[in-house]
């Protein structure tokens, strides 16, 4: 399972063909992602708050669509010439266990209330690391790096996949638009309808666009 969620991942597209209405303001509050995919298909996502202070992580994160039938969902083919993928699940409370075809049992905790009291499935979710490692080095640097993932299924069928390499903090000024790293020089923002414009270094000249997260 660990090796799939990786797949889709690197082989599928996010989708934002759906992005959420946000009102046109100034304030950078809420969860931003990165509209456009890196050359090594890295991203990075950021969660400005109301207290000034935001939270930005690089890494994985995709967004695709499912579809859905009794207790299995399909999630899209991770290569050009594959096939979709069913996954067979199970909600037992806070806990979802996911099947993959030739892949053993995932298991992952709820994070946050339930969204819905009739669609289990709804929410975001962590996987719970295994007891041990796997013995192969390859497979256990994929265990590794799932245990800070977060797995998000939401109403209209889509799942997100986010798996961060790295995590920064940082304060905003609303008063004159800036916002910045800790010990780092300061950058502006602007809002631009649903966009957020974020001034990069070096010397604030490069100019990256976020989109609301579809998984916020």
């Amino acid at each position: 399972m660990i090796c799939l969620l990786l797949g889709i991942a690197a082989g599928t597209a996010p989708s934002y063909s759906q992005t959420p209405s946000v009102n046109e303001t100034d304030s950078p509050v809420g969860q931003w992602i990165a509209e456009h995919v890196s050359k090594d298909g890295i991203r990075s996502w950021w969660d400005f708050r109301p207290d000034g202070t935001f939270t930005m992580k690089i890494g994985i994160i995709v967004t695709s669509p499912i579809t859905r039938s009794g207790d299995t969902f399909t999630s899209p083919a991770t290569t050009i010439k594959g096939v979709p993928i069913p996954m067979n699940y199970c909600v037992k409370g806070d806990m979802l266990h996911i099947k993959s075809p030739n892949s053993p049992e995932q298991t992952f905790l709820r994070i946050g209330p339930a969204p819905s009291t009739s669609d289990p499935l709804l929410g975001k979710w962590r996987p719970l690391p295994p007891a041990t490692f796997d013995p192969d080095p390859e497979i256990a640097t994929q265990q590794r790096m799932m245990t800070n993932a977060t797995l998000v299924f939401t109403a209209n069928n889509k799942q997100s996949l986010r798996v961060p390499f790295s995590n920064y903090e940082g304060v905003w000024n609303d008063s004159n638009h800036t916002f910045h790293l800790n010990n780092q020089p300061a950058y502006s923002f602007q809002r631009t309808g649903p966009r957020l414009l974020l001034n990069q270094p070096p010397r604030g000249r490069k100019i990256d666009t976020y989109l609301p997260d579809p998984a916020s």
